[in-house]
């Protein structure tokens, strides 16, 4: 941070017209295509996408949503998976649907860029063009009509090995239509219907450059979803501490059945990508500043990251994996502690002369 104790937020980069140049994109591992669509629409509007996407960190789990997507995260708020995961800023989302190319065009005309539903399978740019079913997201900001009349639409795809620039209607299409039918080459991101699904998103107003409030209110905010998470019966979502207690559980009594386990692997990628964005923004937060429980909040957000990647890649081969239920008990008490190093790092962070603004 400077001087004044802030730094910018804002860009101030042109919003992309679609006519010059190319649209912007921004990808980081471990990131899903969640993260990184949201990311490059954020980056379009002149925002961080670390410094918006990663201030938030939160366990919330879904234990009777279908997880068969890279793209799946648990639905909390009402104004949609964008705000459940920039929390701090005015940004919000909606799922619609179209059927063709009509009402997509009518989409983008409504909401300029739209993140859309896709099946890899079906678009030429994707490694498993003709190979493999399995779900994605892409934006999609513009349309054109060529010289010859053809219909084209522009896509761009951050995830490796990357890719933007004007492409057939009819490939599009029948991507975001496909019926993404079930692949034993990929099982985890096969078996559901795209169905013309459409993700909008609205970004409000820039909210100015980073403060140390702001810093502040993030890491309290997060504390306080962790300490106050829900877990009872009649709750669709499991949240904060509870919640990852009633998950490690849950994995527990699954740990014998590899099919129960596999939507671990799934649903940790969004919890991961957030432990990941969480702590690239610590870690930038401490650089600017000096050295201290930002740093260390960094890097506990870092042992969340490792924590998950044990717990997914195992309920991914528990079926070939020797002493699979033994595995998955150590494992998720690691997630547990990983999380619980995280809470108090957080408070140590509120209780410094440096970042406490209250």
């Amino acid at each position: 941070m400077n001087a004044s104790g802030t730094t910018g937020t804002a860009l101030r980069a042109p919003r992309w017209d679609g006519t010059t140049g190319t649209y912007p994109q921004w990808y980081e591992d471990p990131l899903s295509c969640l993260q990184t669509t949201l990311g490059s629409i954020l980056l379009e509007h002149g925002l961080r996408p670390v410094e918006v996407l990663g201030r938030a960190c939160e366990f919330a789990f879904a234990p009777d949503d279908v997880m068969c997507e890279e793209f799946y995260r648990p639905a909390q708020s009402s104004r949609g998976v964008a705000a459940d995961l920039c929390p701090y800023h005015d940004v919000e989302s909606a799922w619609t649907s179209g059927k063709d190319a009509d009402d997509l065009i009518g989409l983008i005309e409504e909401h300029a860029a739209v993140i859309v539903a896709v099946d890899n399978y079906h678009l030429p740019f994707r490694p498993a063009y003709h190979d493999v079913h399995a779900a994605h997201l892409v934006v999609v900001p513009a349309w054109r009509r060529t010289g010859g009349g053809q219909l084209e639409f522009y896509v761009s795809d951050a995830q490796p090995p990357g890719f933007q620039g004007w492409l057939a209607a009819e490939h599009l299409v029948e991507s975001w239509t496909s019926g993404n039918p079930t692949d034993t080459q990929d099982v985890f991101f096969s078996s559901r219907e795209i169905g013309g699904r459409v993700l909008t998103v609205k970004v409000r107003p820039e909210p100015g450059p980073l403060t140390d409030d702001q810093v502040v209110r993030a890491l309290r905010g997060n504390l306080d979803r962790w300490d106050t998470g829900t877990s009872g019966p009649a709750d669709r979502v499991w949240t904060g501490r509870s919640g990852l207690r009633r998950f490690v559980e849950r994995l527990d009594e699954h740990s014998a059945d590899p099919a129960r386990l596999r939507p671990a692997y799934t649903f940790g990628w969004a919890m991961q990508a957030q432990a990941y964005l969480h702590g690239r923004f610590a870690q930038e937060c401490a650089l600017r500043t000096r050295p201290g429980h930002l740093a260390e909040v960094a890097a506990s957000a870092d042992r969340v990251v490792s924590a998950w990647s044990n717990v997914r890649l195992l309920s991914a081969h528990a079926a070939h994996t020797p002493g699979a239920p033994e595995l998955i008990r150590r494992r998720g008490e690691e997630l547990s502690h990983a999380y619980e190093q995280l809470a108090v790092d957080w408070r140590l962070a509120l209780s410094t002369e440096r970042t406490d603004a209250s």
